[in-house]
């Protein structure tokens, strides 16, 4: 559990910042602030997914919430607006938790009141329990604002809700699109229409990040309960008409399943467990399949991502059935060894120039198998990684191809083949074509993976064994910058970058290193000098002349800090295990792994509530920036939780 009191609650510029998340396993989600203040447009109580798992579209923004003691209404709700903030509800927030969804406590006068609000799994349903804990008898009212857009969009009043509503006492009925209608209900309340548009919300996050940030919201009214002593009222928003009456059920369910969820993990510990129920956020349905959104609110599918996430969001957590489901999924989309860069939210073309992420896939089955020793489900598999190593090798698009030294070369004009694919006016800003150093990481360590089951299954031998000894010995000559001790970026004919940058750590981290022994300890010592923070590794070190130690502006100029010294937090995965292996598996080096894991516990508290960001600034005081929640920030931390035995 995580919990928050007055101290923080009662602070605008504190409980302001602190993000909760639900999610549903369809992509859909419910996302806000501790005070209750919506700051990015992102935020709203029911965003569902029209084509799960993605093209969100958000139906119920938030809620007007006040309390009548002795027939004086006391406001609980809090929003920005152009150069005030009206209410103040979070001044009678006495706690916040995390317990293990949402719920708040209010003190006011001699009144106490909880608040619950969950989202029920595996269906577009969203649920506000009102507690009465103590004091007089009490009323509540609430009030819905909608807004049924895209969630990347805004709204001002227009004629949207004109002759789409069917009022009943206790229900409402709202024709969000031709093919979806929100059922808004509360059996022991009574619904008074009173309908009119909040205007010109204000929404920080998005003014910060130099985007249109005032929106407009509509009320159709509002739902009265009234409330004695220890009573427990509902109200439902659903894309099905569901009985509020059975709410209370429904809570119980949803604890039973986030327990669940933490007794089949193999990973336990304070960090472990909310990471593990962090983790489940990012785990979707997709096809009947799996699959991950990489990262809440505005993220859909990425395959590099979901690669990249599987052994710590899937095999750490003891979900094979969902790891197996996702290699299935992402094979069955191969297109001349290369796997779609995302799933996108509406019908746009489907991209294929990652060429990283048909490693990665090798990679994830690689640690399937040695977490199952499942080797039918992986000889399944095997068509998929062959046809991804020999169009590597035969070249495929975006000029990916073998070269003669046996390293993969990957070229095309504008485009950003590689996890640094940031891009400002269509120009890339981190230029990295050519051969990039964890590109032949990940070709060799597929490359001996193969030739493993090869051996292991008696097929016939397809000399990726002898591929990947030219691999190895042309990386090592070639790579290696003895002035700096480190590993060149990229190799690009004669030009060689060389920017100390943490891609070099993969040469180490991954189960078949491509880089000498003798040469580990040398990376690792200059990434923890240069590159080392507490939430992760800058993606470019300080002192070189194309560093940007800030993330903050319009999208151009955050795109141009995204990886020229943004700290990336996945990036903390591959630092400790090349760690462990620079300095071997003794109880000094698992020590000081966990010291430098225990500080990500402050985190937990600090932005996405119970998860792990996206980046965070690179100078100090390295403040969390992109999407507060990001899979493979989760994902790589718990796999080094399990890979190394480290309980923090």
């Amino acid at each position: 559990m995580i919990a928050f009191g007055r101290g923080i609650c009662g602070r605008l510029s504190e409980s302001g910042e602190k993000e909760w998340l639900e999610t549903n396993g369809r992509g859909g989600y419910a996302m806000g602030t501790v005070a209750g203040c919506n700051t990015r447009r992102y935020h709203g109580l029911l965003t569902v997914p029209l084509r799960p798992p993605v093209q969100r579209f958000q139906v119920l923004n938030r809620l007007e919430e006040s309390v009548f003691i002795n027939n004086t209404r006391y406001p609980l709700s809090c929003q920005a607006y152009p150069g005030v903030v009206h209410p103040h509800g979070y001044h009678y927030l006495e706690r916040f938790r995390l317990d293990p969804f949402p719920v708040w406590t209010y003190t006011v006068s001699n009144v106490r009141l909880e608040k619950t609000f969950f989202l029920r799994y595996g269906e577009d349903t969203a649920v506000v329990l009102y507690r009465h804990l103590a004091g007089p008898k009490i009323a509540i009212e609430t009030r819905p604002l909608v807004t049924c857009r895209d969630h990347h969009h805004i709204v001002r009043e227009d004629e949207r809700f004109k002759d789409r509503f069917e009022i009943s006492p206790h229900l409402v009925k709202l024709k969000c699109t031709s093919d979806h209608t929100l059922f808004m209900g509360a059996e022991e309340g009574t619904f008074n229409q009173d309908s009119f548009w909040y205007l010109n919300q204000e929404y920080e996050w998005e003014k910060m990040r130099g985007l249109e940030h005032r929106e407009d919201a509509f009320s159709p009214g509002l739902f009265r309960f009234e409330l004695d002593l220890g009573r427990t009222v509902a109200l439902v928003f659903s894309t099905q008409e569901r009985k509020s009456s059975e709410a209370l059920d429904w809570s119980r369910q949803e604890r039973l399943l986030r327990k669940q969820i933490l007794d089949k993990s193999a990973v336990r510990g304070p960090l472990a467990d909310r990471l593990v129920l962090a983790a489940d956020q990012f785990i979707v349905d997709r096809d009947k399949g799996s699959s991950v959104i990489a990262g809440y609110p505005w993220f859909e599918d990425w395959s590099r991502d979901a690669m990249i996430s599987l052994p710590g969001l899937c095999l750490a957590t003891g979900r094979t059935d969902e790891a197996w489901e996702m290699l299935e999924l992402y094979a069955a989309h191969l297109k001349e060894g290369l796997l779609p860069v995302r799933f996108p939210d509406a019908d746009a073309p489907v991209d294929y120039n990652a060429v990283d992420a048909p490693l990665w896939f090798i990679l994830a089955v690689q640690k399937y198998l040695k977490a199952t020793n499942d080797t039918e489900r992986v000889k399944r598999l095997l068509p998929a990684m062959r046809q991804i190593a020999d169009s590597y090798q035969r070249g495929t698009q975006f000029g990916i191809r073998m070269d003669q030294d046996g390293l993969i070369a990957a070229s095309t004009d504008g485009q950003a083949l590689t996890w640094m694919d940031a891009k400002v006016e269509n120009t890339p800003v981190t230029p990295r074509s050519g051969k990039a150093v964890e590109i032949q990481a990940l070709w060799y360590n597929a490359l001996q993976f193969l030739t493993e089951l090869d051996f292991k299954l008696n097929e016939p031998s397809r000399g990726y064994d002898k591929l990947a000894a030219i691999a190895r010995a042309s990386f090592n000559e070639k790579f290696w910058n003895e002035s700096a001790g480190y590993l060149y970026d990229r190799i690009n004919g004669r030009d060689r970058a060389g920017a100390v940058r943490p891609n070099a750590l993969f040469a180490i981290s991954l189960p078949y290193e491509i880089l000498e022994e003798s040469r580990f300890r040398p990376v690792v010592d200059t990434a923890w000098r240069e590159l080392y923070t507490t939430y992760g590794l800058r993606t470019l070190a300080p002192g070189d002349p194309n560093y940007k130690g800030k993330f903050e502006g319009p999208p151009e100029d955050r795109d141009a800090a995204y990886h020229q010294g943004s700290v990336w937090a996945w990036l903390m995965g591959s630092f400790l295990t090349a760690y462990v292996k620079a300095y071997g598996p003794s109880e000094t080096t698992k020590a000081q792994v966990d010291e430098f894991l225990r500080p990500l516990l402050d985190h937990l508290t600090e932005g996405g509530v119970g998860s792990f960001s996206e980046v965070f600034e690179g100078d100090a005081p390295h403040a969390p920036r992109g999407c507060p929640a990001q899979a493979w920030s989760v994902a790589e931390i718990l796999r080094v939780l399990w890979e190394e035995g480290v309980v923090v």
